[in-house]
């Protein structure tokens, strides 16, 4: 979700618990279908790591979490990850920071590049969204909404910049998720291309 601080902030603002939220972070992306693997670590992880999920979708429940019309499953029933009904006032809030940390993305992307001679515009986003919102959630959802994440994302813009990396548009960036990349080029102390504009 977010830094510690944050996710304490979150837990005292809708009375739940860290193992309440962690277990919310997980239906959250269960629901989303970004990190299956992840979902089954969760799951198979020992129970007194990560305590009765009957218990934390009740304190979900109980705290308004998740809606009064779920029907949370006894001992021994199946539990449906897909059908927990999630307050959706609560997802909002949980990824509010999604939209501004987009914007600060697209303003921190370079304008444009010089490839042998010619200028191609890089903040475009149009092959891969209908609108720059849609880019905006698509990024969040990929850095799972860490504001450290984000963060990092930023430095290495800026190395980029710096030492003449080789942009893509913006909506490749986002849907390649280029910054793995620009990582794992930093690691190694090179970041080097054609002449980027700022």
């Amino acid at each position: 979700m977010r830094n510690l601080e944050t996710q304490l902030a979150f837990c005292e603002k809708y009375g739940i618990n860290p193992s309440e939220l962690l277990l919310l972070e997980i239906i959250l992306i269960a629901q989303e279908d970004d990190d299956p693997e992840l979902v089954q670590s969760y799951f198979k992880s020992r129970l007194c790591a990560r305590g009765s999920t009957i218990d934390l979708l009740q304190g979900l429940q109980d705290a308004g979490v998740i809606l009064k019309t779920y029907k949370i499953p006894e001992k021994g029933q199946k539990f449906d990850i897909f059908a927990v009904p999630i307050n959706k006032n609560l997802v909002k809030d949980y990824h509010k920071n999604s939209f501004d940390m987009g914007e600060e993305l697209f303003k921190a992307y370079p304008l444009s590049t010089v490839v042998n001679g010619v200028e191609y515009k890089l903040r475009r986003i149009s092959k891969k969204f209908d609108s720059l919102e849609d880019a905006y959630r698509a990024y969040g959802k990929a850095i799972r909404w860490k504001p450290e994440a984000h963060d990092r994302v930023l430095e290495l813009i800026e190395q980029g910049k710096e030492n003449g990396y080789q942009f893509t548009n913006l909506g490749d960036f986002i849907v390649d998720h280029d910054w793995l990349n620009m990582e794992a080029i930093s690691k190694d102390g090179v970041m080097n291309s054609n002449t980027t504009m700022l």
